[in-house]
């Protein structure tokens, strides 16, 4: 297989191969970088609450095998509802056009979970009548808080692999782990590869993690919701400062030459 690399000179006519060079590179790049990850959201979408607006960030989004990319940032107004409301991305495909497939991607907030293929759930939460959305937490186990609290715990993420848990998570494990002096070097070792994910934890790492540090099992069909559990559980014996760091030492030995 030949690879065209035009060259952009002066006087030079960029002929029809070299025209499709540039269009194979710009998509195949990136859908082969992506080949393997699960459908879902793949990097960025942030959500935060502005006013009586929730607004997500740009992002990259699975759907269908294609990449697609959500440039600007969307708002989405929202209100108290007495009941879980659920904010989701939502992705439809035109292909009536001969000359190309559009893929449109719109904001919805309603009061019902995923329902199709094209949706991927960005947050939910359950607002009531006299109170404030929030989207910040007073600590790791706060992101579960049921109510008036954005929770992404059930975000449709993809992952290296399949599904799997909104990066905001694992983050603020591992920032919680770093801050904690009881934290063991396996733990520390974690936070670091956390931390320099460009997007989620690939799910059988993080299963695996916690299946170590827990004691139990490893269970392959375990959820987003409990691995986070898993990770609180953890977090709570680094807390306490019950664990001993027996095993975290390392016996010096000593070789004498005569």
């Amino acid at each position: 297989m030949q690879n065209l690399y035009p060259l952009f000179e002066r006087n030079r006519i960029l002929k029809k191969e070299l025209l499709w060079s540039l269009r194979d590179y710009s998509f195949s790049q990136i859908q082969l970088e992506y080949q393997e990850y699960g459908q879902g959201i793949i990097q960025g979408c942030p959500v935060q609450v502005q006013g009586s607006e929730l607004a997500v960030g740009p992002g990259m989004i699975k759907y269908g095998g294609f990449i697609c990319l959500m440039m600007e940032e969307q708002r989405i107004e929202y209100g108290p509802k007495e009941e879980t409301q659920y904010l989701k991305l939502k992705i439809e495909t035109d292909r009536n056009s001969p000359d190309y497939i559009a893929y449109d991607i719109q904001l919805l907030l309603d009061l019902k979970g995923k329902q199709s293929d094209n949706e991927f759930e960005l947050c939910r939460f359950n607002l009531r009548k006299g109170a404030q959305l929030r989207d910040h937490y007073k600590d790791f186990f706060d992101m579960e808080t049921a109510y008036d609290t954005v929770n992404v715990l059930h975000a449709d993420w993809g992952g290296l692999g399949g599904s799997a848990v909104a990066p905001e998570v694992t983050r603020y494990f591992a920032e919680s782990v770093l801050e904690n002096r009881n934290s063991l070097s396996d733990d520390c070792s974690f936070a670091y590869f956390c931390l320099g994910q460009p997007g989620a934890v690939p799910v059988k790492i993080l299963t695996d993690y916690c299946s170590r540090r827990t004691g139990k099992p490893p269970e392959d069909r375990m959820d987003a919701v409990g691995l986070y559990r898993s990770l609180c559980v953890i977090l709570n014996h680094i807390q306490k400062g019950n664990e001993s760091k027996d095993r975290d030492k390392k016996e010096r030995h000593r070789i004498l030459v005569d």
